[in-house]
């Protein structure tokens, strides 16, 4: 008895113990067996490319180094304010930022940032709204932030209200020499300007000195933007050349993946759209001394697509710049085989499936009517490739882009004396001779690739046949 009562408080505090951490157990099972229910998904972005080219002196010469090889830069500023003016899709209530030195090949310090919703209405589109400015930090609270070289960085969460398909203003300071070396060429409007000394709380920047003639109708260093959102919405990213890039669109907001976005947003779907083209770029390979026209798609593909924050669906639409001026068989750039392509797109489905993404091809556009593109051969290529897109497999769906915007146009005269006659891009669809559409012809496609990932039968308000 006396051993029993000696020992009591022994095996009490023993029984104690396993008690609590039983309940330390189920507690921490419960938290882990608990859903999360945001997650980060990427509400707007665009894929950067190289902003270096060669110097040439005052006798139009490249210029050369100690070792005889071409001198290239990129564009360089010393201390100013970059301000650039995007449009989202996704709206949310906590939003971060994603900037880019991956072609850099200096350090890129960024001394400053802020995110504010644009002014609604504003004769000046760097205006922004009262009230929405917010200070962006890095690395857990740090103002400012060094990019190494070949590396991009994600700023620290901020709280804003930002409204599904909103303007959004980004402000980077720096204060000292900045060299811009990665660029989005292509955009629709003015989105950039860049002034002297630290304006990022600016209002404004109408009334500012600029500090470089940079063209404002790119985008530099901002790769992507951010929200918090809830864990069903899905992120899609469109990767393609000049179409998804929008040639001739009119306006941002009339690119097919724009229409895309806006659609799913009209009919409350939840979706992020990122729009991943880039002006003539090409799927197998890159082009030499053409930095802007970007690297080739699979070796962009990762990092513009798959290791996008949130991504669940890729929209595929390439082959037109490869069908033109791939290489051929003898290595020269006459045009890429069927072959060959449809090599590269197996591999895209293969590293989507692989990431647990959905893949969706579209078939490559007709270009009949554009002078210098069509041959018979071309041709050829593009009804091999089209005819494998829809019927391999491969992919979680096919959007028949060809189909959907050829019709009536006016062929060039080679064009002219086929029998039968090639199909060309309809000519109220088009934006140029035959090869881009205009914004009746993205408006149909963006509807096309919202019934294939929505499984929806809505119609274009106006077709193109």
């Amino acid at each position: 008895m006396p051993y029993a009562h000696r020992n009591a408080p022994g095996r009490l505090a023993i029984a104690l113990v396993a008690w609590l951490a039983t309940c330390v157990s189920l507690h921490a099972a419960a938290v882990q067996a608990k859903p999360a229910t945001q997650h980060w998904v990427a509400t707007w972005g665009q894929s950067m490319t190289s902003n270096y080219a060669r110097v040439t002196g005052s006798d139009g010469k490249p210029e050369r180094d100690a070792y005889g090889q071409a001198v290239e830069r990129a564009p360089t500023v010393d201390h100013f304010t970059l301000r650039q003016r995007v449009n989202v899709s996704a709206g949310g209530e906590r939003v971060r930022i994603r900037l880019s030195n991956y072609f850099g090949l200096a350090p890129l310090t960024v001394s400053a940032a802020r995110i504010a919703l644009a002014a609604n209405g504003a004769a000046d589109p760097s205006a922004i709204a009262p009230g929405s400015d917010r200070r962006l930090s890095f690395d857990g609270g740090k103002r400012s932030i060094t990019l190494a070289p070949g590396s991009e960085v994600v700023s620290d969460p901020v709280d804003l209200h930002m409204p599904a398909l909103s303007n959004v203003i980004v402000s980077l300071y720096f204060a000292g020499s900045a060299q811009l070396a990665d660029v989005h060429p292509m955009e629709q409007a003015r989105t950039a300007w860049a002034v002297e000394g630290d304006a990022t709380r600016a209002a404004s920047l109408a009334h500012k000195t600029a500090a470089t003639s940079l063209p404002g109708d790119h985008i530099y260093l901002l790769e992507g933007v951010e929200v918090e959102a809830p864990t069903g919405t899905r992120g899609i990213v469109a990767f393609g050349d000049s179409i998804t890039d929008g040639a001739y669109a009119s306006a941002a907001g009339t690119t097919w993946p724009a229409v895309l976005a806006r659609l799913a947003q009209r009919h409350g779907k939840g979706a992020a759209v990122v729009n991943a083209g880039i002006s003539a770029d090409e799927l197998s390979i890159d082009q030499v001394g053409a930095p802007g026209a970007g690297m080739a798609g699979l070796k962009r593909y990762l990092r513009d697509v798959v290791d996008r924050p949130g991504v669940t669906d890729v929209v595929v639409l390439f082959g037109a710049n490869d069908i033109n001026r791939g290489i051929d068989p003898a290595g020269y750039p006459n045009g890429a085989s069927a072959g060959d392509l449809i090599a590269s797109m197996r591999m895209l489905a293969d590293v989507a499936h692989q990431h647990h993404l959905r893949i969706y091809a579209g078939t490559v556009t007709p270009f009949a009517g554009f002078p210098g593109w069509d041959t018979p051969q071309r041709e050829a290529v593009r009804l091999r490739f089209n005819r494998w897109i829809r019927h391999t497999g491969a992919f979680d769906g096919v959007i028949d882009f060809a189909d959907a915007l050829k019709g009536a146009y006016t062929p060039p005269p080679l064009i002219a004396r086929l029998s039968p006659r090639p199909p060309g891009m309809a000519a109220i669809c088009a934006g140029d001779a035959g090869l881009h559409p205009n914004d009746r012809g993205y408006a149909v496609m963006g509807t096309l690739a919202y019934d294939a990932l929505f499984h929806a039968k809505l119609r274009p308000s106006q077709a193109c046949r």
